[in-house]
């Protein structure tokens, strides 16, 4: 597999709330990634000679993805900020260079906002899955 440039990496929001989902990338995005989370289920018996032993498949999965900003006060964000208010649940799409898509409801875990003196004003958010995610592989 070919390396892909993480400028690609696209973190989008359907703000309009329809079906299908119309996603809009939300602005000034510098950094964004995203962890599957999986819960382990300890099945270790003493017949297993100290060994640690997990049951597959069981436990609560989940999406976790994390993104970084230079706030813009763009339409999008504006949107994204009021979920965060509001905690409610939205659609969310990351995209790759490669074609790929992840896409998931979502709540916003944590919303923040920064500036130093000298620099930008900044923004990051927590989105923590709500569901089962689609991810399609170009």
């Amino acid at each position: 597999m070919a390396a892909q440039k993480g400028k690609l990496v696209l973190l989008k929001a359907d703000t309009a709330g329809g079906s299908p989902q119309v996603y809009t990338t939300i602005a000034g995005l510098r950094t964004n990634t995203w962890t599957v989370n999986g819960e382990d289920i300890d099945v270790t018996t003493k017949d297993d000679n100290g060994w640690q032993q997990r049951l597959s498949g069981a436990g609560v999965r989940s999406i976790t993805v994390s993104a970084t900003g230079i706030f813009q006060d763009s339409s999008v964000e504006e949107i994204v900020r009021q979920w965060a208010f509001d905690q409610s649940i939205n659609w969310f799409q990351m995209t790759f260079e490669n074609g790929d898509r992840l896409e998931c409801r979502f709540q916003i875990s944590n919303y923040e906002r920064g500036g130093d003196h000298d620099g930008a004003e900044t923004y990051s958010l927590t989105l923590n899955s709500h569901g089962a995610p689609n991810y399609a592989a170009a």
